[in-house]
């Protein structure tokens, strides 16, 4: 799930500008290059600092919900401990949803400035599409490494983390 949202941010940001290039540069005959973005959200520096950062958010936020069910715990069966724990469940998932959001967001973005980063210093190069928005692939064409040596220049600024009472403390 968070994946696919990472795929669609970096699909949407990488997009336009491979259009934009490739309407520029019709009619030369630059080659377009591909970029697997999936290799570059799991192994690049940032990818895996993301990756830790929302296992954190997620531990924290489950502990809200697990501090919750405690303090209902014999009356988790009465309408108010059923609203109570409900209403943690769903500030769970709405909190893990805005922040791989704002994760999903920082990537795309370092991804985007390191593409554009690379194609001011190779001009020869019209176009990098996402590798699976592609039929197929020359191997050739894959800037996969390149791209993952530009990202990890970039340090990720993530949101700070969630404050519950059971990390109020220890903050």
């Amino acid at each position: 799930m968070k994946r696919m949202g990472l795929m669609l941010t970096l699909a949407a940001v990488l997009l336009p500008l491979a259009c934009k290039a490739a309407k520029k540069h019709r009619l030369s005959r630059k080659p377009v290059v591909v970029l697997d973005m999936d290799v570059v959200a799991e192994r690049s520096l940032p990818g895996r600092a993301a990756a830790q950062y929302i296992r954190t958010v997620k531990n924290i936020l489950h502990r809200s919900v697990e501090e919750t069910r405690l303090a209902w715990q014999g009356r988790e069966q009465t309408p108010e401990g059923i609203r109570a724990i409900s209403q943690a469940q769903s500030n769970y998932q709405q909190q893990l949803a805005l922040y791989q959001k704002k994760l999903d967001n920082e990537i795309g973005d370092i991804v985007s400035a390191a593409v554009r980063s690379w194609l001011s210093r190779n001009k020869h190069v019209a176009a990098v599409v996402p590798a699976n928005e592609t039929l197929g692939y020359n191997k050739t064409a894959d800037i996969t490494r390149q791209i993952m040596a530009e990202v990890d220049w970039y340090k990720p600024s993530f949101p700070p983390l969630p404050r519950t009472r059971a990390n109020r403390a220890v903050l």
